[in-house]
């Protein structure tokens, strides 16, 4: 026995309410994302006022000494502390050139040093390995003191 037909259809779904209201809620995802996300707007000024990663007292507090600002400028932060008797020089960047024009240059004086992301620091042959197994980073060397960077005839 079939049930008697009430005359009533079925609710229909309008399908472009549906997909506007995906849409909008696409919409505010994405701008939470943008807000709230990692590296998002709202975050960007709380990161600003506290010191990243590589700024020069954190490297400094990293190695076990508190660092002395010997230059503050645009392109360059950089500081001295003393570590176990020896001279420690810290470096940090705001970019990626800044820090290749920096290292570039004093490469061509001689010596070692440990470059990371945004930051260098010089080495002497006491503190490569401690200083490496603290903060990681690269160890590249500069040129020797022998005059090689002297014109032929000079």
């Amino acid at each position: 026995m079939r049930a008697p037909a009430t005359g009533l259809a079925p609710p229909r779904i309008d399908r472009t309410a549906v997909r506007w209201a995906a849409l909008i809620l696409l919409f505010l995802l994405g701008v939470v994302e943008l807000l709230w996300g990692p590296g998002g707007l709202a975050g960007a000024s709380q990161a600003a006022q506290r010191p990243g990663p590589s700024s020069v007292e954190e490297l400094a507090r990293r190695i076990g000494c508190t660092a002395e600002i010997t230059t503050d400028a645009a392109d360059l932060r950089q500081g001295m502390c003393t570590s176990a008797g020896e001279e420690i020089w810290i470096a940090s960047f705001p970019t990626a050139r800044a820090q290749d024009d920096w290292t570039s240059e004093a490469q061509a004086y001689g010596g070692s040093y440990l470059v990371g992301d945004g930051w260098v620091v010089v080495l002497s042959d006491t503190t490569a390995d401690v200083l490496h197994g603290l903060l990681g980073g690269v160890v590249v060397g500069g040129a020797g003191h022998a005059g090689a960077h002297l014109p032929d005839g000079g």
